[in-house]
C-alpha cells in the first residue's frame, strides 16, 4: 500500500472534463508547485495530478483558485499503451484520492464544509479504479 502526500500551491485554475468511452466520468487535471524543503532557497518542483469522480467534482468546486495552498493524498499508478504507429508508451500518473485546502488568515476561506470534504474523501479505491477502467490513453496524457 502506498501513501503519498504533497502540499503545494495550485499553479492555475483548471477545467472539469468528462472522459471515458461514454463521456460519463468527471476528471480534472491540476498542477502544484511543491517546495523540496522548508527554506527560502529551496527548489520548487512542478508536479501534475489527476482526479476522478466525486474527488474531481469537489476539487473543481472548492479548490479551483490559483495560488491556493492544497494538500493532496494520491497514488502513483503506472501503465502502458500502444500508439497508433505501434510504439509502446509507458507513463506514471498521480491519482488524487483525497485533498484538504489550506488557508491562512490572509486568504479567504475555501467554503468547503467538513461534511462535503468527508464525502469527497470517502471515495473508495474501487470508485477510482472504475473511473480509470473506462479511460483511453489520450484521457491520461498530461497537457
Amino acid at each position: 500500500m502506498q501513501t503519498n502526500i504533497h502540499v503545494g500551491r495550485l499553479l492555475k485554475t483548471f477545467d472539469m472534463q468528462m472522459v471515458g468511452e461514454q463521456k460519463d466520468i468527471k476528471m480534472v487535471r491540476l498542477g502544484l508547485a511543491v517546495k523540496r524543503y522548508l527554506s527560502q532557497k529551496s527548489q520548487t518542483d512542478f508536479i501534475y495530478y489527476v482526479a476522478f469522480g466525486k474527488t474531481a467534482d469537489m476539487l473543481y468546486q472548492y479548490a479551483n483558485k490559483q495560488g491556493l495552498p492544497l494538500e493532496v493524498h494520491f497514488n502513483i499508478q503506472s501503465n502502458h499503451y500502444e500508439t497508433t504507429d505501434g510504439q509502446r508508451k509507458y507513463q506514471t500518473t498521480n491519482v488524487i484520492t483525497s485533498f484538504m485546502p489550506w488557508s491562512t488568515n490572509n486568504q479567504n476561506k475555501s467554503g468547503v464544509t467538513d461534511d462535503e470534504l468527508a464525502a469527497a474523501n470517502d471515495e473508495t479505491e474501487a470508485d477510482i479504479l472504475q473511473g480509470l477502467a473506462g479511460l483511453v490513453a489520450d484521457d491520461l496524457e498530461i497537457r
